[in-house]
């Protein structure tokens, strides 16, 4: 019997096509962020075949399901490894965020991983895509913590960042652990994730449209501020000393497209600077 299981692009759904998967091995996989997506999908392919939906209603907490997929005891190995790897939840949300990512290849994967060793040993050509996306995606996020340097704008430490991967919302989270005592917004194309969003009047994390920041883009002192200290910073830097190698080795330039700070940085450490006096930053 031809059967096709549908299931949502979440580490719920993924992990409930495993499941399913290993139940009926013979079924083709598609998957969607939701039911309309996937009745588009369907339409479009013009199938009438047997479907199994998983992972678009209520579900079993995802530890339970970690535990069906991956062994009663799958936490166990994530204590006491000393590979820093994270756990398999974290790693299927790593690779869903994948800007290339398959998700039907990683159920496939799932599905013929009987334990968390056996998914993160990398034997088979899944297995290998699936971890690199991880370590991708994972590498990206840290970028972004190190290299973005968010701005005040009006009150909100504002970040408008160029990520390679869907993680704006981890990066607004960590923005905001940082920053408790602020409100944070993290900007992204027509998208911008509020963080600590209970200062300024709206839910403690909240995904709007960037053109409800638009005012905030306006120039102010704080704006001012940040001009002053690239006067001041530039009237002290001696180009003659300046370790290209090394800063190259702390800021890569992988890493320079993901704000416009980090990019003004990377251009100082390749090019130099304009000649600026001391006397420039009393005159302003």
């Amino acid at each position: 019997m031809f059967l096709i299981i549908g299931f949502r692009t979440t580490v719920e759904g993924v992990l409930l096509a495993c499941l399913k998967l290993r139940q009926l091995p013979d079924a083709h996989l598609m998957f969607a962020e939701d039911l309309d997506e996937l009745q588009r999908k369907i339409d479009f392919a013009g199938v009438e075949k047997d479907f199994e939906l998983v992972g678009f209603g209520s579900a079993l907490p995802t530890t339970e399901l970690a535990a069906c997929v991956l062994g009663t005891h799958w936490d166990r190995h994530v204590k006491f490894s000393r590979r820093k790897e994270p756990d398999p939840i974290h790693f299927i949300d790593l690779v869903l965020r994948h800007a290339h990512c398959d998700p039907s290849e990683l159920v496939r994967t799932l599905s013929l991983s009987e334990d968390v060793p056996s998914l993160l040993s990398g034997k088979t050509q899944l297995q290998k895509r699936c971890y690199r996306c991880m370590r991708d995606v994972n590498l990206s996020y840290h970028r972004l913590c190190m290299f973005v340097r968010p701005a005040f704008v009006r009150g909100i430490l504002t970040a408008d960042i160029k990520p390679e991967h869907r993680i704006e919302d981890m990066f607004c989270r960590w923005l905001a652990r940082k920053n408790p005592d602020l409100p944070v917004a993290v900007v992204h194309g027509d998208k911008a994730w509020i963080g600590n969003g209970n200062f300024v009047g709206l839910d403690r994390s909240i995904v709007v449209a960037s053109s409800f920041l638009g005012n905030l883009a306006a120039m102010n002192a704080s704006d001012e501020v940040e001009e002053l200290w690239d006067v001041y910073y530039d009237s002290q830097m001696i180009d003659s000393r300046r370790n290209r190698k090394q800063a190259t080795k702390f800021q890569p330039k992988a890493a320079s497209s993901v704000s416009s700070m980090s990019m003004k940085d990377r251009y100082k450490v390749e090019r130099g600077i304009s000649p600026c006096k001391l006397g420039d930053f009393f005159e302003m």
